[in-house]
């Protein structure tokens, strides 16, 4: 597989090379054109990158994408940790043959070592790609790689949590009055519709404390005012009123995609790592880029991003 990738993007002295990784040619897709779909994805030491990979690998079969498969090495390579990243890339490039020979699929697949902070050459990288793909385990305590390759990629970003994922069901959205909730419910819908599987709507509402005259609130109100003369506000009329917003244009243009709602007075990031428990993907969105995103993606998509219960895809 020879395919490099282009070098415009780096930053941070990250460097990409391309490497002589021999992957078998029934994997890959002999006479295609330039692939609409590109799908990157980190290879590292860690547990999680087995499963980042199959998965990685089975969605670049059934969505027809080039999967390309990223290692680090060193700033300063030594006789150990160049050899260290194309064993990892041998062996997962074996692990996307055994699949797509599996599936039937031809692949499209390359390899590719990034130089210094692999952080920083992953969202390079997603300058040309559809999907940044990372793996996520507990032990490795990789949630400040998962923050700022989120925070900064140009791509969507998959966390796949390290264990099986396999026999779930639905896609999950999360929904709230963000800016970015469009293009979170579109992405889930394509995905629903591709997986031919339900898209579950998701919305959470916590009471919220209001003083003055709430004359004609009655039908809002969940109870007396505190000592301090605040009245808890029922906010699940809004929520629900704000969910089949967000759904009217997937309905109206997908009248076959089944679709469920769940609006529950409950922690919002809670709800959706319980739901996603079942589901085969959860679908949240991010705000910008850069390195004050890093700090503001927001309460929600740090913690169930962080804290994988399913493959979580991070749009924007």
């Amino acid at each position: 597989m020879s395919s490099s990738v282009p070098r415009r993007g780096m930053c941070h002295a990250a460097a990409v090379d391309s490497i002589g990784v021999t992957v078998p040619r029934t994997a890959v897709r002999k006479g295609a054109g330039p692939m609409t779909e590109r799908i990157v994805v980190a290879v590292t030491e860690s547990a999680s990158t087995e499963g980042a990979v199959t998965w990685a690998a089975t969605r670049a079969a059934a969505r027809e994408a080039r999967l390309t498969l990223v290692a680090t090495s060193p700033e300063r390579a030594d006789d150990e940790a160049v050899p260290t990243a194309r064993i990892l890339l041998e062996a997962e490039a074996a692990r996307v043959r055994e699949i797509v020979d599996r599936l039937g699929v031809p692949v499209d697949v390359d390899a590719q070592t990034v130089t210094g902070d692999l952080a920083h050459g992953l969202v390079a990288m997603s300058e040309d790609a559809t999907l940044v793909v990372l793996g996520h385990d507990h032990a490795d305590h990789h949630d400040a790689l998962v923050r700022h390759v989120v925070s900064g990629a140009h791509s969507a970003v998959a966390v796949v949590p390290h264990g099986s994922v396999v026999g779930r069901h639905g896609v999950v959205v999360g929904i709230d009055d963000s800016d970015v909730t469009p293009a979170a419910v579109a992405f889930a819908a394509d995905e629903a519709l591709s997986r031919g599987e339900p898209l579950i709507a998701v919305s959470a509402w916590l009471p919220v404390p209001v003083s003055g005259d709430l004359t004609g609130s009655g039908d809002y109100l969940i109870g007396s005012a505190d000592p301090a003369g605040l009245t808890p506000i029922d906010l699940g009329p809004v929520a629900t009123e704000r969910v089949e917003r967000a759904l009217a244009r997937v309905r109206a243009a997908h009248p076959e995609l089944q679709v469920h709602t769940r609006v529950e007075e409950a922690d919002a990031a809670q709800l959706l790592t319980d739901l996603a428990r079942d589901a085969a993907l959860l679908v949240v969105g991010t705000h910008g880029r850069g390195a004050l995103a890093r700090f503001f993606l927001g309460s929600v998509s740090t913690s169930v991003l962080e804290d994988p219960t399913s493959p979580t895809i991070a749009v924007r």
